[in-house]
């Protein structure tokens, strides 16, 4: 038998007769390894656990979305059915249309025509988005609090936009790209923005792992040469990423923050075409937030 993503529960919004927590969630990017993060989600949504602000990074935006509009199995459904479509995540799309994530195709014509949602679910929710992006210019994340499902769209794009196979998102005078570059797990933002809340962190590496330099440095400084604070930033990213991830593993053992993990590393690409292997990773976040819920709810109620 052909294996499937969940599909998704459209009826009503998850939300709906439930009452938010005062907890932020934040969820690292990753492209297809953002399955990981998807089964997470799905799995708070069936505790009826609904955090009234996410922050979300690239992927982690894109399923940050559908859980604060409160469509259970949204993101795995899409990913799983449309990763061998070239429209949807390819290099075959950047050498069609400049973008290796199909702008038009994800972001219009699958959520209006092909498999229609009710934008009034997002523009409704209790929750509230906060989209990053990198901000080419001055080097910094953008943190963008989405307003409505119309409004937020173009920062949405950008914090997906991949450096190089990505074009610039240009917005409210701003040219972005990708949050993963300048905050790719933005926790310090959680804790100065809001500094006495509770924090659950999704993340979609293993927690032993270690970023290495980027190897297409000298491209990126010739094709971003106009933007040199944000090529510091794009030199620098396993640096700081490293460091984040030593963080949570402090913040974690202290009870300063709730980090889910990968158990094992992950294999899946950036791109992953292999439908099965994206349902195994959707199942793993599915599975280990199912598991660690009686640590979560015990964090969250001390």
């Amino acid at each position: 038998m052909e294996r499937t993503a969940p599909g998704p529960a459209a009826d009503a919004p998850a939300y709906q007769g439930h009452a938010t927590a005062a907890v932020d969630l934040v969820l690292e990017g990753g492209a297809m390894r953002g399955q990981f993060t998807a089964g997470v989600c799905d799995a708070l949504m069936e505790r009826s656990l609904f955090c009234d602000r996410v922050i979300g990074v690239s992927a982690g935006a894109l399923c940050g979305w559908y859980y604060v509009a409160g469509y259970r199995g949204q993101t795995a459904y899409l990913n799983a059915k449309y990763c061998q479509d070239w429209r949807y995540l390819s290099l075959k799309s950047y050498a069609l249309t400049g973008n290796a994530c199909g702008r038009d195709f994800m972001f219009r014509q699958i959520p209006e025509k092909l498999e229609p949602i009710d934008y009034g679910f997002f523009d409704r929710s209790p929750m509230t988005l906060v989209s990053v992006a990198s901000d080419l210019e001055t080097g910094e994340a953008d943190y963008h609090a989405h307003l409505g499902s119309e409004e937020g769209r173009p920062y949405l794009i950008a914090s997906s936009s991949i450096p190089l196979v990505s074009q610039i998102v240009e917005v409210d005078g701003k040219k972005l790209l990708d949050g993963g570059t300048c905050d790719s797990i933005p926790i310090i933002y959680s804790q100065i923005t809001r500094p006495n809340t509770k924090r659950i962190v999704v993340c979609t590496h293993h927690a032993d792992f270690e970023r290495e330099p980027d190897k297409l440095a000298a491209l990126e400084r010739q094709v971003y040469r106009d933007f040199p604070y944000y090529l510091d930033r794009l030199e620098c990213r396993h640096i700081e990423y490293n460091r984040t991830y030593r963080a949570l593993k402090r913040m974690h053992a202290a009870k300063d923050a709730f980090v889910i993990w990968p158990e094992h590393p992950v294999t899946v690409s950036n791109m992953e075409k292999d439908r099965d292997a994206l349902i195994d990773l959707y199942l793993q976040g599915y599975e280990v937030a199912h598991r660690l819920w009686p640590a979560l709810a015990a964090y969250l109620e001390a």
